[in-house]
């Protein structure tokens, strides 16, 4: 079975050169890099120029959009697309047994691995990224699991691409949880998924990532959890789209939109029920000399 990865940049990428280190020491069938309409067009490390594809694109469309220009330039030979972002890394020996839970499982859609969250400078943050059971992951279960939260490490993750293709592609019109919303609608079509446990990648957080921005991020989910209300119960609705809502009021109250903060935290508590804690915040929120403390617990809980 082969594979072809694709690896979407924008703008300074300082972690592209390690990223592709790990994926080409994977020796997928072919590398795709995308340049996402960076203000100064990508020059690859000479290591890598031989034995990347580079697609340029003018203007800057978001990973969806980029990943989707990457499909376009891999061969049409290789039925298999394998996913890593600019700022993420492969451990070695991972795309193997991801490979092979694809061969031995032919009716599953993709099969993802597990991350380790690493900060900047490569060291791991002690964060616990979601770790569902090993195995296949199918049906109804899949569904809520994954409206509830989003277990799957995109840089972990590889799928056929006849169901990319059957589920209507990458581009999604969001430019922050895209990947989400492709895993929703895969689930929605019955796709099944199997995790891989030994497949480790390393997820970096850094303040230059795109889930960085905590109000952004937040819209985003909360426009996800909208877009894919029909496949849930009310009762999972609400209480998703309740946290989509008290995170906006972390990210508005961090950049001092304390007002737009109170309305936020209000709609989170209308659709979920008070708590004490999101009413001592309400009042927090209103007090000058005390409401410059909220949001500032970082992008990352």
């Amino acid at each position: 079975m082969r594979a072809a990865a694709i690896v979407p940049v924008h703008g300074f990428a300082p972690y592209l050169a390690e990223a592709l280190d790990c994926v080409l020491g994977e020796e997928p069938a072919q590398v795709v890099v995308v340049d996402d309409g960076s203000p100064e067009p990508l020059c690859l490390h000479p290591d890598h120029v031989e034995r990347c594809t580079l697609v340029r694109r003018d203007r800057a469309g978001g990973p969806a959009v980029a990943r989707a220009a990457g499909v376009e330039a891999v061969d049409d030979s290789i039925e298999v697309l394998a996913l890593c972002d600019a700022d993420d890394a492969w451990e070695p020996g991972s795309l193997a047994p991801r490979l092979a839970a694809l061969r031995e499982d032919p009716g599953a859609a993709l099969a993802f691995g597990r991350a380790t969250v690493v900060g900047p400078d490569g060291r791991p943050t002690g964060e616990r990224w979601a770790e569902p059971a090993g195995g296949s992951h199918e049906g109804e279960a899949l569904t809520s699991l994954l409206y509830a939260a989003n277990p799957l490490c995109t840089s972990s993750v590889v799928l056929r691409r006849a169901a990319l293709e059957d589920a209507g592609g990458f581009a999604a019109g969001l430019r922050v949880a895209e990947d989400w919303d492709l895993w929703l609608r895969l689930a929605a079509r019955g796709a099944r998924f199997r995790c891989v446990p030994e497949a480790v990648v390393r997820y970096r957080r850094h303040p230059g990532g795109l889930t960085a921005d905590v109000e952004a991020l937040a819209r985003a989910q909360h426009r996800l959890h909208a877009r894919h209300a029909g496949l849930v119960d009310d009762r999972t609705r609400r209480r998703a789209q309740a946290r989509d809502l008290a995170a906006l009021a972390d990210g508005l109250a961090a950049r001092g939109a304390h007002r737009e903060a109170r309305v936020a935290l209000r709609g989170s508590m209308r659709l979920h029920g008070p708590s004490p804690r999101d009413a001592a915040r309400l009042v927090a929120l209103a007090l000058p000399g005390v409401r410059g403390r909220v949001g500032r617990r970082g992008a990352y809980r």
